[in-house]
């Protein structure tokens, strides 16, 4: 992985991010792409772990906070590699394993300028009247479902209804790598 891939990721994002699908010339849409693309873990972990302090839940009684920051690492990797895998799955049935790469690689850098917007949707969120704060929250939820859904049409070159049943994929594994990795936080 170079400064170079990061960049390319760093620069299609932020094209993707503004309904520019010209943003995915700039990533590497082979296996090898897709595997390398998974640095955008790495470099969305701050933006996450901010997040997570910001809007962290106060801890449960008798709960031990160290396992429930390793659970949170855990659920967060394997977030990561959750929808990778069921697509390959998807991408089969869609007829577009050709283009799972080029996806992969989209959805990867995708996920940080998504944390990213959540990030400053948190931040705002805290600093203003509590009614306005829930207002940037589902204004941003609105557009990183947005953004997902862009990405999925324009990485996998699919109509729009399959890209909802791609984000409604993703929902769902989200909601269940969040409910295991709290029911493992908090297990005693």
């Amino acid at each position: 992985m170079s400064a170079r891939d990061v960049a390319a990721g760093v620069a299609s994002v932020a094209l993707l991010a503004r309904g520019r699908a010209i943003g995915l010339d700039l990533l590497d849409g082979s296996p090898h792409g897709a595997w390398r693309s998974f640095i955008a873990l790495f470099v969305a972990a701050p933006f996450f772990l901010a997040l997570k302090l910001l809007s962290a839940p106060p801890i449960v009684a008798g709960a031990d906070p160290a396992r429930l920051w390793i659970a949170e690492a855990i659920g967060y990797v394997t977030g990561w590699f959750a929808l990778p895998l069921v697509m390959l799955a998807v991408a089969r049935v869609l007829d577009r394993v050709h283009r799972w790469p080029l996806f992969v690689c989209a959805w990867n850098w995708a996920n940080v300028a998504q944390i990213l917007v959540f990030l400053v949707a948190a931040l705002l969120a805290a600093l203003l009247p509590r009614g306005l704060g829930q207002l940037v929250t589902l204004v941003a939820l609105g557009y990183v479902l947005w953004l997902q859904w862009f990405v999925a049409r324009a990485a996998l070159d699919i109509p729009g209804p399959r890209a909802v049943a791609v984000v409604g994929v993703d929902l769902v594994l989200g909601l269940l790598v969040s409910g295991l990795t709290l029911s493992v936080g908090l297990a005693r």
